[in-house]
Order: C-alpha cells, then sequence, then structure tokens
C-alpha cells in the first residue's frame, strides 16, 4: 500500500505513459484509494481462508455478498446522490472491504470455532512454525505478486493500443470473472481437500479427490459459459459503450469462454492439488516462466509484430493456460508428489 499510494504518479506515468490526459488524471483519483484497501483486502482473504481450513466455507461466503451488497449500495449513494465521481467507486469499495474484512476478524475471536482466534496483540514467534509457513506461503506470494507485475506489463501494452482497446479491454477484464465464478472456487477446494489428505497421511486419496473435482470443474464452467453467453450482449449494453469498444468486447470474452471451458479447470484447479501436496516451488517456477514467455512474451509478439491488437492479449493468455495445463498434468502424474512432507 505504502509502495502504491507513494509511487502511484511514477508507476501511472511507466505503465500508462501513452494514455490520454483524462484518463491518467481519472487513473490517479481511483489509484489513490483503492491502495489504501489493499491491507483490508489481505485481511479479508486471511479471514476467508482461515473460516474454509475449519470447514466453515459459508461464513466466507455469506461475508461475500454482504460485502458485494454494501459495495453497490455504496457506489449508488457516493456516485448518484453525493455525486463524488471516480472517488465515490473507489471509496465504496475501500469501506466495503475494510467493514467486511474486520467484521470476519471478531466472528473469528468466536469460541463456537474449532480454531478460535487468541492472542492476536500478543504475538508468539516460533522459527519452526514460521520456516514451515514460509516454505508455503513465499513460494504462492511471489507467484502471485508476479501474476500482478504481468498484468501491469499487459496493461502497459494495452495503452498503447488507444482509448477504444483500452477500454473494450477493461470491459473484458470486468465480465470475465462472471466465467469462472464458480471455477474459481474449485481452486480453493482442492487446495483444502488434498491439503487435508496429504496432512492425514492419505496420499491414495489425493488422486480421488483430484479426479472428481476437476470432473465438476469442468461441468460447471461449462454450464456458466452457456448462461454467460445469453446475457452478454445486454450486459455489456448497461455500460454504455460505443459498439466499437462493444464489438471488441464481445469478441474478447467469445474467445476467453470457449477457451475456460477446455484449459481453465487443468491449469488452476490443478495447480490448486499440487500446492495442496505442498509442491508450491514448482507451480512457481512453472507459472512465472510460462508467464514471462508466453502471457507477456507472446502477447508482444502478437501485438507488435502480427498486429493483432487487443486480441492479441488475450490470445497470449489463453497460450499460457494450454502450457500450464500441459506441465502441471505431467507433474502430478508422475506422482513425485507422494513424498512431499509440509508439517
Amino acid at each position: 500500500m505504502l509502495v502504491m499510494v507513494i509511487f502511484r504518479p511514477q508507476i501511472l506515468k511507466l505503465l500508462y505513459g501513452n494514455a490520454e490526459a483524462a484518463v491518467l488524471s481519472v487513473s490517479n483519483d481511483y489509484f489513490t484509494v483503492t491502495a489504501l484497501s489493499y491491507p483490508f483486502v489481505a485481511l479479508y482473504y486471511a479471514n476467508s481462508s482461515s473460516f474454509r481450513a475449519m470447514g466453515e466455507s459459508k461464513i466466507p461466503s455469506m461475508f461475500s455478498i454482504v460485502m458485494m451488497v454494501t459495495n453497490l449500495v455504496l457506489k449508488y449513494i457516493f456516485l448518484f446522490v453525493m455525486d463524488l465521481g471516480i472517488k465515490g467507486a473507489a471509496l465504496s469499495t475501500l469501506i466495503s472491504m475494510a467493514l467486511t474484512g474486520l467484521a470476519m476478524l471478531v466472528i473469528l475471536h468466536s469460541k463456537k470455532n474449532h480454531v478460535p482466534l487468541s492472542g492476536i496483540f500478543k504475538p508468539d514467534f516460533k522459527k519452526k512454525s514460521i520456516f514451515q509457513i514460509l516454505r508455503i506461503s513465499l513460494p504462492n506470494g511471489i507467484e502471485n505478486g508476479m501474476f500482478q507485475l504481468g498484468a501491469l506489463l499487459i496493461a502497459g501494452l494495452v495503452s498503447s493500443l488507444g482509448t477504444t482497446a483500452i477500454t473494450a479491454d477493461q470491459q473484458a477484464r470486468t465480465l470475465s470473472p462472471l466465467i469462472n465464478a464458480m471455477g474459481t472456487s474449485f481452486t480453493a477446494v482442492m487446495l483444502m481437500l488434498i491439503g487435508q489428505c496429504m496432512g492425514a497421511g492419505r496420499p491414495d486419496e489425493v488422486k480421488m479427490y483430484k479426479k472428481h473435482i476437476l470432473k465438476l470443474d469442468f461441468i460447471i464452467t461449462f454450464i456458466n459459459v452457456v448462461i454467460f453467453f445469453i446475457i452478454l450482449r445486454p450486459v455489456i449494453s448497461l455500460f454504455g459503450v460505443s459498439d466499437a469498444v462493444k464489438d471488441t468486447a464481445v469478441n474478447i470474452l467469445t474467445l476467453y469462454a470457449i477457451c475456460s471451458v477446455f484449459f481453465y479447470p487443468t491449469s488452476f484447479a490443478v495447480a490448486g492439488a499440487l500446492r495442496g501436496t505442498g509442491d508450491t516451488k514448482f507451480v512457481m517456477i512453472v507459472s512465472i516462466s510460462s508467464m514471462f514467455v508466453f502471457r507477456i512474451g507472446a502477447a508482444y509478439f502478437f501485438v507488435k509484430v502480427l498486429d493483432m491488437g487487443i486480441m492479441g492479449t488475450w490470445v497470449a493468455m489463453v497460450s499460457d493456460w494450454v502450457i500450464r495445463s500441459l506441465i502441471f498434468h505431467i507433474r502430478f502424474k508422475r506422482c513425485k508428489w507422494v513424498q512431499n512432507k509440509v508439517i
């Protein structure tokens, strides 16, 4: 948060230097407020993971809905009643995330939980436990950090393609999570269940859970895609964008949706399975390498050399999924993870 707040003008100029002055001005306002929400985002996800690890998946689901409703209500008030503009949109995100994260933290202290949280203001640092945790968390954290860096580099590439491309890309990125909203949850389920199997010393159950969860992931993703295609154009029409932006966004999302059916589950859920076995270092190396070579390198090649425009960046993303899927499948099938002992 501190880095983003202090260096936000330089970061925006570096990534979006070719964007119009009006776009940069609005981006600076939005970035300033949303950066303040980062600690609360961390708190929300840490709390959610704690509840899921205890088998209480309903609690983070409930709070996710509460956060969404709060965010929407505040957005309406700040945008249409108080007329705060883009800052109001960012402020609603900050407040809803902060309220949700803090509320979940309070509930974690309840003695009704399987593992109630206590002594949060009296940390007890145990070197061995910290090392075991960092062995898992650091590779995953580095992977996520590099993924965000890659997203920023792609955003810089998109900014050079003009306002129409920037707007269409943003519309596609706003709507694309709807396609894999349920599929993403299977990654978390895969990580949790397989981690429990490995921790209980039952690696023979890992393959069974992986097969069934992956099968469900494919089915749910397919159903989501069918529904998404039905509502795609009506939903995009709600944004009030030009026909050129609308057509470009539809083309992007069509590509994304079709490829999601075949490659999203194997790219992300299988990675979650490997993380559950403690193979986080391998997942990190593959994910970062594939991202820089295919998602970023191929994107610049498709856009700058093949002149594919904004579609080139999304084709590059799909190529990254394909490579990750292949490598993770081979890694899991070789069963080297059976020998892993995390804690």
